[in-house]
């Protein structure tokens, strides 16, 4: 009888479902560069919205500008045409459902320039020049390869990364985006702003 109980005890325990312990949730994405104004920004900051990041070295500088200026005309349509101070302050589309009063969620799209690790007699450098080409379009800048380390980066194309209005990455693709990988891209983000009013 002990010998019978000793094995049911073993049996239980080689078969415990120790995987079905629920996983740790996903932390909050931590994310603190410079822009070209020479001003700290922090991911956390834009809680409460839903951020695109919009990522990619020198060479894609053209095609993630031109990703950067189409979501963000995705969700602020009037933006579309408009010099881009004015684009910035379009206001976001509302979404449909929500109860008297409850304010839409925004998405935040940020162009982050991932500019590597120059050397620091340059970085002022690039810094000008970039508030020059974007003098009215906020830009984070990336010399820490940040954006490399946390999302991966393929070069040369533009990169992205979706993060919900709780800071937690929810999607990310890197490379040129077909047109699937928009569509995922742009029904995602929407998702997520009727996630942040439940």
């Amino acid at each position: 009888m002990k010998r019978l109980m000793w094995t049911a005890f073993v049996a239980l325990v080689a078969f415990a479902p120790l995987g079905a312990q629920p996983a740790p949730a996903p932390k909050a994405v931590e994310l603190m560069l410079e822009d070209q104004f020479d001003r700290k920004t922090d991911l956390a900051d834009l809680r409460g919205n839903v951020v695109v990041l919009v990522f990619g070295d020198r060479k894609s500088n053209d095609t993630c500008r031109a990703l950067g200026e189409q979501l963000h005309v995705c969700w602020h349509p009037t933006a579309k045409g408009q010099p881009p101070a004015k684009a910035q302050a379009a206001p976001v589309a509302p979404l449909e459902g929500l109860k008297p009063g409850q304010a839409s969620p925004n998405v935040i799209v940020v162009p982050i320039a991932c500019c590597g690790k120059v050397p620091a007699a340059l970085r002022g450098a690039v810094v000008k020049g970039v508030a020059k080409g974007s003098p009215d379009v906020v830009v984070w800048l990336d010399f820490a390869d940040k954006m490399k380390d946390a999302f991966g980066l393929t070069a040369g194309e533009t990169n992205v990364a979706v993060i919900d209005a709780t800071g937690k990455l929810r999607l990310k693709v890197n490379g040129t985006l077909d047109q699937p990988a928009m569509d995922k891209l742009v029904n995602t983000t929407q998702a997520l702003r009727y996630e942040a009013v439940k």
